[in-house]
């Protein structure tokens, strides 16, 4: 695969269940499903905020047992439209398991935040400890750790497509966004 967009997808593969939130499985990113149905879709980068999904869908009955989604439906017994609305509502901890899942800081998201995540310049992402530090230390021959620098960067909606965009060609993602000189000008 071209650029490294692979690697992150791989690493989250490959990354321990330990590591993930509870009552969240990875297929929630490995294998997304239609978010909206309908066939809606939303774009990956949109500039407005993504629309939440509701917690309260209508579902139509005949009077008997059977439900439909669609309010032209037939009932199968009576030979007549699916007409008299029902409303379903989620169960709370579904509602809050949402919220979660969708906020941003605060204990959201996919991995659980105790834990400290190392993503290299591949986007390749791993947990990060003292023995991988060590080791990614070797691997580079950096002798005197005085000689690093710490890089704080901003991340928002131009880095966003920017980090999307490399991730696509390059195999040096975080350089070619936050360190190239060339994307300073721009």
């Amino acid at each position: 695969m071209v650029g490294s967009l692979g690697n992150l997808y791989q690493s989250f593969e490959a990354l321990d269940e330990s590591y993930i939130q509870p009552n969240i499985t990875k297929d929630i990113l490995l294998k997304p499903a239609d978010p909206l149905p309908g066939g809606y879709s939303v774009p990956l980068l949109s500039l407005k905020k993504a629309p939440e999904a509701s917690t309260v869908k209508n579902f139509y009955s005949c009077g008997c047992n059977y439900v439909s989604d669609d309010r032209r439906a037939i009932c199968p017994n009576y030979s007549h439209a699916m007409s008299r609305e029902m409303t379903y509502v989620a169960p709370p901890q579904l509602v809050q398991k949402q919220d979660q899942n969708c906020s941003s800081g605060g204990g959201g998201g996919f991995v659980k935040d105790v834990v400290t995540y190392m993503v290299m310049d591949d986007l390749v992402v791993q947990p990060m400890s003292t023995i991988s530090s060590i080791t990614l230390l070797n691997k580079f021959n950096i002798n005197n750790v005085s000689a690093l620098e710490e890089k704080v960067v901003d991340l928002g909606m131009n880095e966003a497509v920017k980090l999307l965009m490399a991730s696509l060609v390059s195999n040096t993602v975080l350089t070619h966004v936050f360190l190239n000189e060339d994307n300073c000008k721009n």
